[in-house]
């Protein structure tokens, strides 16, 4: 989708938004004001140039008529193509804050995550207020975490997820955390301390933030909740941290966010 410029009629501040919002109300993140996100001003096109349209119709025709070939021949590819096409754009578009490129990789359709230097996120290029989150986690041996909210490596919001059963001594039955880091400074706001999955075990993580409310969810039952006033847009990323005595190895498949 196509991205354009509005501003807030509150209180004038400028946003930049996804033509896919058109029509929806949203916290301006500056503000907090419930707003309706505005239609997308038509583009000018130069004299002389020539513009080519196609319609969603004759797209969506298309994709029906492609798909059907495809199962005709027996070919279900298409599918896992859709499935893991918003982790190959957070492969392709998010970029390390705090630790180095070569602790993240990409292969099997999942992103793949390793430290033993302490924090490393893979966050966003483009700034989130009210945001849903989303992945299939997973850790062999100490967690596999979400940021939002981020301004900097230590300013933001962390959703920790550390399944029971790690190398690691302070932590044998597994916690879900809403953490908030000011300064490096981490608070815990709220946590989740009931039976875990085991290291190794793959989990459904994700985290929906609107206005002040920050809700976890954990294999789609809501976990943990809490308010927080602190920071109300920031970057968005994939969150681990590891040291000499107790690496931390990750990986995220099927990652969606909004």
């Amino acid at each position: 989708m196509a991205e354009f410029k509005f501003t807030c009629p509150q209180c004038k501040q400028h946003i930049q938004c996804d033509s896919s919002y058109v029509g929806f109300q949203i916290n301006c993140p500056a503000c907090q004001q419930a707003i309706i996100v505005p239609p997308q001003p038509p583009t000018v096109v130069p004299p002389g140039e020539r513009t080519i349209q196609i319609k969603v119709s004759l797209l969506r025709k298309a994709a029906l008529i492609f798909a059907g070939v495809l199962l005709t021949a027996g070919i279900a590819t298409v599918i896992f193509y859709f499935v893991g096409n918003s982790t190959r754009t957070v492969w392709k578009e998010w970029s390390p804050l705090g630790g180095s490129s070569d602790q993240w990789s990409f292969s099997g359709g999942k992103i793949h995550a390793h430290s033993t230097a302490g924090q490393t996120i893979l966050v966003s290029e483009t700034e989130f207020g009210d945001l849903t989150l989303s992945a299939t986690v997973n850790t062999a041996n100490r967690e596999a975490s979400f940021a939002i909210r981020m301004q900097d490596a230590g300013n933001g919001y962390l959703i920790l997820f550390a399944p029971a059963h790690t190398p690691c001594p302070w932590n044998r039955t597994g916690f879900v955390a809403i953490i908030k880091k000011v300064s490096g400074n981490e608070t815990t706001l709220v946590s989740y301390n009931r039976k875990m999955a085991a290291i190794g075990q793959t989990a459904k993580l994700k985290v929906i933030a609107r206005g002040p409310s920050i809700e976890v969810q954990l294999n789609g039952t809501k976990i943990l909740h809490a308010n927080d006033l602190t920071f109300a847009s920031g970057r968005i990323g994939l969150r681990i941290f590891g040291d000499p005595n107790y690496p931390c190895d990750a990986t995220y498949s099927k990652i969606t966010f909004h």
